[in-house]
């Protein structure tokens, strides 16, 4: 009885802490050829772990309209959800495609969708002249809507609105690839495009708030937002790239939540690839113009997984050399606290807080902590005899320079003090030095440091 009780109330808060404008997605899958379901959208990948009868739940709380796909084991379907629906998704899982049942308002679209391919032109089309090349997009993009106007999907929500926006992009898109594809279709390597190309693009680059979630309209955005800014067209450099578009978005819309979306994913994407390492410009931009919670928490979800560095996680590891030859890391110090040097014989600074590195070892004597300076120089044998002649104390390891360790914590700038616990937990990424007071105090008031 207690158990019931216990189980009707998890029912009831997890009821209640969905919002009516909340996506709710069931899944019911018999025979699963895999322990979980995977529902991806945009750049979101969510693993669904199936109970032991083989269901699972979601909840997708920041979509106005969401296309996405549920994956179990190689198999995958199509779906689309609007804001406050609620749908079961079942399906035999060893024959995923002739048994998906969707069973919510948005049925007849779901089956729309995998019925229904939007096929384009075939690479040789790239030869024909833009004019002759936009005429037959836009006869493919005609007849993909009167097969769209035949399903009679009107009492589907907000679908036939935004799957015309989607077929719209869906057959833009290609024309952002035109420039490159006629220059080799054509085998005309000299060929540029003139103004009628930048006018069509230029065209179809407008603002559709129905649109944010949607792959092919963010997707020929952003890539329009490069091809029509004159001044850096011709840039290369992802990074400096990025925070063009994002620019470029930002000087042009107005619409803060379309603004916000696309910048949202160009930001996030970026960080996916390419992490955070110099990112200040693109994190200026997103944090001025980005102000949505859900966006924002996605954000720092992503940022954090490359924050190696974050105090609390456990450390980037290191190999190192001794000046013997022998390798360490930082396994080798597990069980004590450990408190690293990174710096390097020509820096002064670096060789000013060698005597209080000194005093403070003599200090902790007997103390669970050990000392340990990671040498970045790019001449290992100037080090070991740096080390000789000042008959230098704690643990002297060669890291050499652009270590992957130095990356790791973005050390850019040397001394650096990293404190770190027993078990290799980051304390501080930029502890304070030898020389100056606080450092002892605070060592000496860590928990078993003695």
């Amino acid at each position: 009885m207690k158990r019931t009780l216990l189980w009707l109330l998890c029912l009831i808060i997890i009821s209640c802490s969905r919002q009516p404008s909340d996506i709710v997605l069931t899944f019911n899958v018999t025979n699963p050829v895999a322990g979980e379901v995977v529902l991806t959208c945009n750049t979101d990948i969510l693993p669904l772990t199936l109970d032991e009868n083989g269901q699972a739940e979601t909840v997708i709380d920041s979509k106005d309209a969401a296309y996405a796909k549920i994956w179990h084991g190689r198999a995958f379907m199509n779906i689309y959800v609007e804001r406050g629906d609620r749908a079961t998704v079942s399906f035999d899982g060893t024959d995923m495609k002739s048994t998906f049942e969707f069973d919510g308002e948005k049925a007849d679209a779901v089956r729309y969708l995998n019925e229904v391919t939007l096929t384009g032109l075939p690479d040789e089309d790239f030869a024909l002249d833009f004019g002759q090349y936009c005429k037959k997009l836009d006869d493919k993009k005609a007849d993909a809507l009167k097969l769209l106007k035949a399903r009679k999907l009107d009492r589907c929500g907000n679908f036939v609105k935004v799957e015309q926006g989607r077929i719209r992009y869906a057959f833009a898109t290609p024309l952002l690839m035109y420039p490159v594809g006629h220059a080799l279709m054509a085998s005309d390597p000299e060929y540029h495009p003139d103004m009628k190309y930048y006018d069509t693009i230029n065209a179809l680059f407008e603002e559709e708030k129905c649109l944010t979630d949607v792959d092919e309209y963010r997707n020929f955005i952003i890539e329009a937002s490069h091809i029509l800014d004159e001044d850096n067209r011709d840039v290369t450099d992802i990074k400096a790239k990025t925070a063009a578009q994002m620019q470029y978005i930002t000087d042009r819309f107005k619409e803060p939540q379309v603004v916000s979306a696309l910048i949202h994913y160009l930001a996030a994407s970026y960080i996916d690839t390419f992490g955070i390492d110099e990112i200040t410009e693109i994190e200026n931009i997103y944090r001025t113009y980005v102000t949505d919670p859900d966006l924002l928490k996605d954000f720092e979800t992503k940022y954090e997984k490359w924050n190696l560095s974050k105090p609390g996680k456990i450390s980037p590891d290191f190999q190192a050399t001794d000046i013997d030859g022998k390798e360490w890391s930082l396994a080798d110090f597990r069980g004590s606290y450990v408190y690293i040097d990174m710096w390097a014989t020509w820096c002064n600074p670096c060789r000013k807080e060698i005597p209080h590195l000194k005093a403070l070892e003599e200090m902790m004597k007997g103390a669970s902590i050990k000392f340990v300076s990671l040498s970045t120089d790019g001449d290992r044998d100037k080090w070991a005899q740096f080390l000789r002649e000042e008959q230098m104390s704690g643990v002297q390891l060669y890291i050499g320079p652009r270590s992957s360790f130095q990356k790791a914590y973005k050390i850019n700038g040397i001394p650096r003090f990293i404190l770190l616990d027993k078990e290799g937990r980051i304390i501080s990424n930029d502890m304070s030095r030898p020389s100056a007071p606080e450092t002892l105090t605070y060592l000496e008031s860590l928990d078993g440091i003695r």
